[in-house]
């Protein structure tokens, strides 16, 4: 099996104290977007039925609290009176997560990635229910709304079902993660539930140096191609009304590398 930890293949290492935590979410409660780029950053979670997309949201909008309130807004689940069919937002300072149905189930994988093309593009009002909601060759008919153009995508996977994810939903998302390259959308992948590595909660301070869940991200890259290094993971499981600090510090980690590269080429344009 090899040993629990190696550094080799670890490319982020978080500092996990207070002063960390109160860093990067002053920094990221306090930025404002670059002049003529809109009042917030828009992030648009992607991903599969039941993979953490609406739970992730409640983990940001928690660990971006000062107090590290746990907050639920976002309905989650995947019953058929809370799964979620609509495109859906919540902001948090200038910071705005977009909320969306899992890929797979719009049925015909075309307008699955005509979707989202409209999506990232910000033709689609917020509130549209995109399960009956039906694309137009005619972009005229959608026009952009400047406010909900999407700067960002988080690709969420259950990194625990890697290997169980099928070849043709596979396929779909290398499709649908091409779009987005296409499109110059800054992208990065989360992995959620990766309590069920069975790595010991006392080890979530060193968690990217786990060797478990390297391998998980190994597989990942081979099968999309996409780089190791833009390859994080969060919990979205806490304890109480105060989520901990390391399970804040892993999700304002990514939000801060997002943001930071976004930023970056905002500026550049």
């Amino acid at each position: 099996m090899g040993s629990k930890f190696s550094k080799d293949g670890c490319f982020h290492f978080p500092t996990m104290n207070r002063r960390n935590l109160d860093t990067l979410r002053n920094n990221l409660r306090n930025y404002h977007p670059p002049v003529g780029c809109g009042d917030c950053i828009n992030i648009l979670l992607v991903g599969l039925v039941g993979t953490g997309k609406s739970s992730l949201i409640n983990t940001f909008l928690s660990a971006l609290d000062r107090q590290g309130t746990t907050i639920t807004c976002v309905p989650i689940g995947t019953g058929p009176c809370i799964l979620t069919t609509e495109l859906r937002s919540y902001v948090a300072g200038s910071l705005r997560f977009w909320d969306s149905a899992g890929w797979n189930v719009l049925v015909n994988p075309d307008r699955t990635k005509r979707v989202l093309q409209m999506i990232l593009e910000g033709r689609v009002p917020i509130g549209t229910n995109l399960l009956h909601f039906k694309p137009d060759s005619d972009v005229s008919n959608y026009p952009v709304i400047p406010g909900n153009i999407i700067h960002g995508v988080a690709l969420i996977f259950n990194i625990d079902s890697i290997g169980l994810i099928s070849e043709n939903h596979m396929k779909e998302f290398q499709e649908l993660q091409t779009i987005v390259a296409q499109k110059y959308v800054h992208r990065v992948v989360i992995g959620t539930k990766f309590e069920l590595l069975g790595i010991p909660e006392k080890h979530n301070a060193w968690i990217y140096e786990y060797e478990p869940l390297q391998r998980k991200f190994e597989m990942l890259a081979e099968s999309t191609g996409l780089d190791r290094r833009s390859m994080f993971v969060v919990s979205n499981r806490w304890n109480g009304d105060q989520i901990e600090m390391i399970r804040c510090i892993l999700a304002l980690y990514v939000l801060d590398y997002m943001v930071r590269n976004i930023d970056q080429f905002l500026r550049a344009m």
